[in-house]
């Protein structure tokens, strides 16, 4: 007596869309929930805040040394950039390294010089929705009188260093 063979079965055409298709709205799910914009814009302004302490620090430095600030004259909410005279002064002092002014994100770098004080504030204004819900500033000052409105997120905030 011959057994009959047993039946080689496979994944059926519909089957395998059915998992296909269970894949994709997981993995929408999840594409969702991350939100990789969002992500990238946090990570932006972590390295608008991590470059803002280099250059607080940097001219802090500077200033110890030389009992002066790396500017001449320094108006208030200066937006940086990598030929300003501050910075060119910085690193030639070698308060910066040289990479420091190649960075692409230095003109959204504010620095303000009290003039009164002589503290240096370095501000930026955040554009992802965490760095947003911390800002404390309404102004490029950092000012202590000003406030940042959380309820208008359009509103003018910034971060401002030292806090």
């Amino acid at each position: 007596m011959n057994k009959p063979a047993a039946k080689l079965r496979g994944f059926t055409l519909i089957e395998l869309l059915i998992v296909i298709a269970v894949i994709g709205i997981l993995a929408t799910a999840v594409l969702s929930a991350i939100n990789p914009i969002e992500q990238i814009r946090k990570g932006t302004d972590t390295g608008l805040k991590s470059d803002a302490a280099e250059l607080l620090n940097a001219v802090e430095r500077y200033y110890t040394t030389f009992q002066k600030g790396p500017w001449a004259t320094l108006p208030n909410g200066t937006a940086m950039s990598s030929s300003d005279a501050g910075i060119t002064e910085l690193v030639s002092k070698n308060e910066l390294k040289t990479q420091f002014q190649s960075r692409t994100n230095l003109t959204s770098l504010i620095v303000t010089e009290n003039s009164t004080s002589g503290l240096t504030t370095v501000c930026f204004a955040p554009i992802s929705k965490t760095f947003r819900a911390n800002a404390k500033y309404a102004n490029n000052t950092g000012s202590s009188t000003a406030g940042c409105p959380k309820a208008d997120l359009s509103a003018g905030c910034f971060i401002c260093l030292p806090e």
